[in-house]
């Protein structure tokens, strides 16, 4: 809360003292006024705010004379002052050049002040000298430092603008001082303060001197001013280059020259200037040697004995290349393109080198008016990315993004976007996530869709670099699709390899099953002919099984994976290491199967066997039922085995006995049955369930003539006819719960009885207990045992019949 509170009265502050400086100006109607970052002209009299034009937002810097500093003077020192003041605006307003201040709203004057707004400024180079007289806010110059050759440049700009005022503009400045020379935010050194400035004349005419007489706010400062323009009252080109030599002496040594004031001491002023022209400044040495004897000459007391502002340019100081190239970078949008293109590849060799303000704030507004020049686009863009490779992730979105983004779009020439891919990584470095996605992944789609394949294949292996930026659906809907598709529609091998190591590289970005449904599944359909094509898809399924998070089912692993990767081991082509390192990964998916497989079929087998385990222990409760399943249980059967019979020697006979009743039980009893004989033969080829009428016949009649003797003799007259079950398989014989049937009993050779058995024989159709046998043996009727042979029409048989079938 205390930090809000002195915010608030920070900013109610700032109003209410800006309201009161600019109280009435007509030039707040057009312009709001921020903060006070600097001082200008004689004794600093201009304030300099930060501020911006209302219709069009654009930046601007506001200079303000406060005419609260005229009270110590009378009416008519007033009057002089503010026309000196004016003066200097409206000659500053009528000259246009690169190394003068640009006005852009003219001179406003109110009863309190008197304003204009110029190009936006840092301050007075006496303020970044370290001068800050009239400047409440010391923060941006705290930071801004001159380097060696904002400083070495600074000096060649202003022997040009002094240069273009003396040849083309006919005016000499005649008050050159660091108060006067303004830095704007480009770094560029531009003359100001031409309110005592004189038109040129012929050599010898006087010019009148009296403010040197009697000092008023503003006036030039003797130390300054060329010694014949107060001593002689005469004026010429060379008396801006005096004040040239003296502002060079300050700029290196940090200090003024000791000279009394003229206005004061006009003898001691003499010796002192005579001095300074025989033995050079004190502190001279702080000046580089190639410029020492040229300033000690500048400084001489004979205008004669000065150097031109030409023989100055052409000094050793200012003949180094980096001078000269941002020299010429200046003056080049104009030439050809075959000399641009040369100047731009020179260029390229040393942009690194120059200081990070000039190539941001010098060079770059220079290069991208090249833009408008398709074809110089790619030799200018590469010292553009070379720029941008120094700045912050600020300064790339306020100065850099919103040129480059056109040029993003750009099919033509193809070698831009040759370049963008170069030195993509310097993008993504000052790009925040959402320019990534609104200017770069526009970019690297274009690439994808590209007929280059150098372009393809440099866009695919900086891909991984760019999804760490991009969000999971857009990879997922945006990018992964498209580098299939170019997998998929490529016939060269090497970008066929980039696709698929690309997308083994997404691995780690993408959700499980995105990798599974989206990259996994669409590997079986890759052409895979070629070695490299083969250990790439390898690659992207060990990537796929191996990352942390993803891993592939056992079911994608047995269906899709296993059947693509086994014809892969018979490509010719492969070494043997690769051959190895295939089967390798085979096996190692086989291992997962195995294991996850068997584990669940563990499980369920545990769980089965528990399940019998309690059924089996439910059965052996009853002692009677573990007796009668002995016999059976021992071959495997159960004890519900109707069949058993039927497992015993084919020369069992049946008995001559008259049939017992069988004492009925329930349906739920297992069947009694005899242990097997030692000698009894068992078969175990159990015909099919479902047989046919004429395979009954058949095994029925085999079974007869075996027993065709014993059954005779011993067979009465008066015993019915029993006839032999049917082999156990062919007639479903269920358990029958309805009252208990007379059963036929089976004798052995020597008479003795074996186990009773009910035959129940039950159709569907009906109770015949013979059921499919019918239609070979006809049933006998119950209620005509006893009676003669029936009719012809009956469809029964007697028993005499019978007997005359079985002799035969």
């Amino acid at each position: 809360m205390d930090a809000i509170n002195k915010i608030y009265s920070s900013v109610s502050q700032t109003v209410s003292t800006l309201s009161a400086v600019f109280l009435g100006n007509p030039l707040t109607k057009d312009y709001d006024i921020a903060e006070h970052i600097g001082s200008a002209g004689t004794e600093f009299v201009w304030k300099i705010y930060t501020g911006s034009k209302r219709s069009t937002k654009e930046p601007a810097s506001i200079f303000v004379f406060d005419k609260k500093q005229l009270e110590p003077f009378t009416k008519d020192e007033r009057e002089e002052i503010c026309e000196n003041i004016r003066r200097g605006v409206v000659q500053l307003t009528k000259i246009r050049h690169p190394q003068v201040l640009t006005v852009q709203h003219a001179m406003e004057e109110s009863r309190d002040t008197i304003a204009f707004a110029t190009e936006p400024v840092v301050a007075s180079l006496a303020n970044l000298l370290g001068n800050t007289t009239n400047v409440s806010n010391m923060g941006l110059l705290s930071e801004y430092k001159l380097s060696e050759f904002d400083t070495k440049f600074g000096i060649f700009e202003l022997i040009k603008g002094i240069q273009f005022l003396h040849d083309e503009a006919q005016l000499v400045h005649r008050h050159l001082c660091t108060e006067n020379i303004i830095v704007n935010r480009q770094g560029v050194w531009k003359l100001f303060g031409f309110g005592f400035c004189w038109s040129k004349r012929a050599p010898g005419t006087p010019v009148a001197n009296h403010y040197f007489k009697s000092r008023l706010l503003g006036n030039p400062g003797s130390k300054w001013t060329a010694p014949e323009l107060i001593l002689e009252n005469s004026c010429n080109d060379s008396t801006d280059i005096y004040s040239l030599g003296i502002l060079i002496y300050t700029i290196y040594s940090r200090d003024n020259i000791p000279s009394p004031d003229a206005s004061c001491d006009l003898y001691g002023y003499k010796q002192s200037v005579t001095k300074l022209s025989n033995q050079g400044p004190p502190k001279l040495t702080a000046i580089p040697e190639t410029l020492r004897a040229e300033v000690k000459k500048m400084l001489s007391v004979n205008p004669q004995a000065r150097p031109t502002l030409q023989s100055l340019i052409q000094i050793s100081y200012f003949c180094d290349n980096y001078v000269q190239c941002l020299d010429n970078l200046e003056t080049l949008f104009p030439k050809d393109n075959l000399e641009k293109s040369e100047f731009y590849k020179r260029l390229a060799q040393i942009i690194g080198d120059f200081p990070h303000r000039v190539r941001l704030y010098r060079i770059l507004p220079l290069l991208v008016k090249e833009f408008v020049n398709c074809s110089m686009i790619p030799f200018v863009l590469t010292n553009i990315l070379t720029i941008t490779a120094s700045c912050t992730r600020a300064e790339y979105m306020q100065h850099i993004s919103s040129h480059l983004r056109p040029v993003m779009l750009l099919d033509e020439p193809v070698q831009i976007m040759l370049i963008f891919f170069q030195n993509l990584e310097v993008l993504l470095k000052v790009c925040p996530s959402e320019e990534i996605r609104a200017s770069v992944l526009p970019l690297v789609y274009k690439a994808l869709e590209s007929k280059s394949q150098q372009i393809q294949e440099l866009c695919l292996s900086i891909i991984p670099s760019v999804v760490v930026h991009l969000d999971k659906s857009t990879i997922k809907s945006g990018l992964v699709p498209r580098i299939k598709t170019l997998c998929s529609g490529t016939n060269l091998v090497s970008v066929r390899v980039k696709c698929l190591l690309c997308l083994g590289q997404l691995a780690s970005k993408i959700d499980k099953w995105v990798m599974i449904d989206d990259i996994v599944s669409y590997l079986p359909s890759v052409n895979c002919r070629e070695p490299a094509v083969i250990m790439a898809i390898v690659g992207v399924y060990k990537v796929s099984f191996t990352t942390d998070g993803l891993g592939i089912p056992k079911d994608v692993l047995a269906c899709k994976v296993l059947p693509h990767l086994f014809p892969m081991t018979i490509v010719n082509g492969l070494s043997l290491q690769q051959f190895n390192a295939i089967i390798a990964l085979i096996k190692e998916f086989t291992r997962k199967i195995e294991e996850e497989q068997g584990d669940k079929l563990g499980s369920k087998t545990s769980i089965s066997a528990s399940a019998s385990s309690s059924s089996l222990q439910d059965k052996q409760s009853t002692p009677q039922q573990s007796e009668s399943f002995g016999g059976s249980s021992s071959l495997g059967f159960g004890g519900s085995d109707f069949y058993s019979d039927f497992m015993q020697s084919s020369t069992t006979a049946t008995s001559k006995a008259a049939p017992q009743p069988v004492q009925q039980r329930p349906i739920s009893s297992p069947l009694q049955l005899k242990p097997l004989q030692a000698q009894t033969t068992l078969n175990w080829n159990v015909p099919p369930v479902a047989t046919t009428a004429k395979e009954n016949s058949i095994k029925y009649n085999l079974f007869t003539q075996q027993q065709n003797s014993n059954t005779m003799q011993n067979r009465t007259k008066d015993t019915p006819l029993a006839l032999p079950p049917a082999p156990q398989p062919a007639i479903a014989m269920p358990m029958m719960s309805s009252a208990p049937m007379p059963s036929n009993m089976w004798m052995n050779s020597n008479g003795s009885s074996l186990t009773t058995k009910k035959l129940e024989l039950t159709s569907p159709a009906n109770n015949n207990p013979y059921g499919q046998l019918q239609p070979l043996i006809p049933t006998p009727s119950q209620t005509s045992q006893t009676s003669a042979k029936s009719s012809a029409s009956s469809p029964m048989l007697s028993k005499e019949d019978i007997m005359e079938f079985l002799q035969k």
